[in-house]
Formats: C-alpha cells, structure tokens, sequence
C-alpha cells in the first residue's frame, strides 16, 4: 500500500467534514466579537490544527519530489501551525482559523479516491496525449477540474508540477499543453500565407495599397501583432513594399474574378442553405474560435466543409459588382480563395481558418439578396 493511499484511508471523512462546518462559523464574519468569544474560537481552531497537522506532515512526506505539491504542503502547514503565536484580536483569529480550515480542506479533498496530485497529473496528461487538450488551446484549470471531477486546488498543484516537467507551458497566467507556444508564434507565418494567395489571387491588385493592419486582423481573425509580422515576412521577400504611407502589392496578380472559379463547385445536388443557417454556421464557429475551445474534430470537418459549400452557394448567387467597388470585389475574391484553401493539420489553425472562412462568408452575405418568403 503506497503512503499516499495509506493516509487517505486513515483520514476520517466525517470528522473532516464536521470540522470543516466548525471552522467556517469560526472564521467567517458572524464570529462574536466579545473577548471571551474570540478566546474560545482561537482554542478551537488550535485543537482542530493540532489535531490535523501530523496528518498534514505525512502528506508533505508523500509529496518529496513534487516541487510544487511540497511548496502547497509547507504553506499550508506554516500557516496553520498549532504552536504559532496568534494575536487574540476579532481579525487576528479570523485568519488563523481560515488558514486552520485550508489545511483541513486540503486533507479533505485527498480523502477523496482518484484525488490526489500525481494521479491528477497523470489523467492530465493522458488526456493531452488523446488528443482531449490539443496543443494550442488553454488548459483552463476550473474546467480540467470539472472534467476530471477533482478539486481545483489539486489540478492546481498538478498543473504546476506539469509545468516544472516541461508536459505544459505556460504565458502569463494562461496554461497551455507543451508546443503551444511555438503553434501560437507560427499564425504569423500562415497568415502571410493567406495574403500571399490572395495577393496572387488579385484579391489586391498589383500597386494597390493593401487595407490597414487593423482591417486585414478582422479579416483573418487575429490582432494587429502577427498581421504586423506576417506583412514583414511579405516585405522581405518582396510579395509586398511597407512605406510610410502603407503597404503596397508588389507580385504580379491575375485580374480580379467577378464570381469564384476556384469556390466549391454548388449545384442542385447538393444541399441550398438557409440564410439563417447560414448566420448560425458562422456565428458558431467565430464563437468557437473566440473562446479558443477546443471542438471534436468530426464537429470542426464537418463546420469546414458545410462553411466551403455555404461559400459556394453564395458566390454562386452574387450579383456582380461594377468594376470600381473594390471593396465588394476583394470580399468575393477573398471567401473564394479561403473556401478553396486546404484546412491546416493542427486542430488549433484548423479552428482559425474556418473561423477566417465563416468570416468571409459573413462579408459577403449581405451582397446577396434575400430570397422571398
């Protein structure tokens, strides 16, 4: 029997429990202020402290070799440390007794099986391998808590031992699984591959000036930062000139196509869509991407390529534009370019194009007119 299951099962849940109710009316703002009070709560949650400590220190010994997991246990231990000096004062007792019930907390939610910290770890991480936290999405902890039905505080603990093995990583306070940072820093490279096809697409023509940074994030569904880089990736290989005035096509296009020869091929065989679907289709997949949660991949293929056969039917029935509204011409050109685009291999770009495709079919849905009732 390993230590860790040996301490569970000395732990009385019952008596955890009750203690637990006694140190909330202790430390909680309906604690009686007189002096006699005060004095007998500070003894009340010295008895409890005592009690639980040593329960305490065999946790922190089951935990040698998890950095983390034997920070938590000091802390908590120190904190709650039966011999301590305590002021006896209304605000002075109140924190002793919530450090008193943290302890006892914690030992409550290793009393539970399946709880604690390394087995946490490693349902973390087989789901990572499944694929069920792919790389680039937030491993959000309340909600690995809620999916493994294990305390927040344990994933915690669990999620920083992971990131002291390398299996996560982490930007500021976001948690990612390892090689997320490295998906994320690559947008700029395949958001320079959008514009190149669309520069080449005559999308915008050679000479024009490209729209702002600000414009082109909307469209490709990102901040201003990896447009900004992506564009500099153009410039030095010469797809784009940045001066003072803007960013110009510099690549030779071809003319700019009135309807989308390169657009999902539509006809009656396959199904028409409803304007309203259509509006619920993109909304659900901006949504999606918005959140950056992560969809099954049956759900995501599925969105992609009703997304490709939305685009086609729209191209199909667009009315075309006189020559000079270009606006209207580069948002025709741009959603067929991106329903003829391949999807990328990793789940989190296969997220952003199709929310770059629901998009373009966003910006063009108005040019088409609605169909009588």
């Amino acid at each position: 029997m390993t230590t860790d299951h040996a301490t569970a099962q000395s732990l009385d849940p019952r008596q955890l429990r009750d203690d637990l109710l006694v140190l909330r009316r202790v430390s909680g703002n309906r604690m009686q202020a007189a002096p006699a009070c005060v004095a007998r709560n500070c003894d009340m949650a010295r008895l409890i402290a005592r009690h639980w400590a040593p329960f305490g220190h065999t946790r922190r010994a089951a935990a040698t070799g998890c950095a983390a997991e034997e920070q938590r246990w000091d802390t908590l231990l120190a904190r709650a440390d039966p011999e301590r000096s305590v002021e006896r004062s209304y605000a002075g007792v109140m924190a002793y007794a919530g450090s008193v019930r943290e302890l006892v907390q914690a030992l409550h939610d290793v009393a539970r099986p399946g709880d604690v910290v390394p087995e946490v770890s490693r349902a973390i991480t087989a789901a990572i391998s499944k694929g069920d936290f792919p790389v680039g999405f937030e491993l959000r902890v309340k909600q690995v808590a809620a999916d493994l039905r294990a305390p927040v505080e344990t994933v915690r603990t669990a999620v920083s031992s992971l990131l002291d093995s390398g299996a996560l990583e982490s930007q500021g306070r976001r948690v990612f699984p390892a090689g997320s940072l490295e998906v994320h820093a690559a947008l700029a490279t395949h958001i320079a591959d959008r514009l190149r096809a669309q520069i080449a697409g005559g999308v915008y023509a050679r000479g024009s000036r490209l729209p702002s940074a600000k414009f082109l994030a909307t469209t490709v569904c990102s901040d201003s930062a990896p447009v900004g880089r992506a564009l500099r990736i153009l410039d030095a290989e010469g797809t784009v000139h940045i001066g003072p005035r803007g960013t110009k096509a510099s690549q030779p296009a071809r003319p700019t196509p009135r309807r989308a020869p390169t657009a999902p091929h539509h006809d009656e065989k396959n199904p028409r869509f409803s304007r309203d679907t259509i509006v619920a289709t993109c909304r659900a997949a901006h949504e999606q991407w918005r959140r950056r949660g992560p969809a099954p991949a049956e759900v995501l293929h599925g969105r992609w390529q009703d997304l490709r056969s939305m685009a086609g039917q729209l191209l199909a029935a667009a009315p075309a534009p006189a020559p000079d509204v270009t606006q209207e011409l580069a948002s025709l050109a741009r959603a067929a370019e991106l329903a003829s685009a391949p999807l990328p291999d990793e789940p989190w770009l296969q997220q952003w194009h199709t929310a770059c495709l629901a998009k373009s079919i966003s910006d063009i849905l108005p040019l088409i007119p609605k169909e009588p009732r």
